[in-house]
């Protein structure tokens, strides 16, 4: 995995995800299929995409923290302590981006806070979508509202 933004560190995949508008994604569905039924479907598998990453972005961090160890280990035991000093730096970082993975998924896993941002998208492009299906007319052209006052409809009755 190459990460080439941001920090450098696996989590910037999450948050590439987590940042991702998928409203226009949602419009076009709507206008494929305007059921509820396909949005739900949609919505369940940009979800379980998103779980998969964060399971991904997990094993990948707990396979840097197992040889980031076995490094330590090997530091210690030749007595460089400085060395020891600086692994032990990243293995904090490592710990934090772990503890930050596990609230940003229990925030997506609850749609809440920066972490629905995907799913709220979605659902919002849809809908946007379906109100533009509604608003069409026959012809596939969005129909302006009309308003009748009282002298539109007397000057209607006078022509006739």
């Amino acid at each position: 995995m190459t990460i080439s933004y941001a920090t450098g560190w696996p989590i910037d995949v999450i948050y590439g995800y987590l940042c991702k508008n998928y409203e226009n994604k949602g419009f076009d569905d709507a206008m494929l299929k305007s059921d509820l039924a396909f949005r739900d479907l949609n919505m369940s598998l940009i979800k379980n995409k998103i779980l998969m990453v964060f399971r991904e972005i997990n094993l990948n961090y707990d396979v840097m923290k197992q040889d980031l160890q076995t490094r330590i280990d090997n530091c210690n035991a030749a007595g460089l302590l400085t060395t020891v000093s600086e692994l032990e730096k990243t293995m904090s970082t490592i710990n934090a981006h772990k503890e930050e993975l596990k609230q940003l998924e229990a925030d997506f896993r609850n749609n809440a806070n920066e972490a629905s941002i995907p799913l709220q998208s979605y659902d919002c492009g849809f809908l946007r979508g379906i109100a533009s299906i509604q608003m069409s007319g026959t012809n596939g052209t969005i129909k302006d509202p009309v308003m009748q006052s009282n002298d539109t409809v007397s000057l209607k009755r006078g022509i006739a």
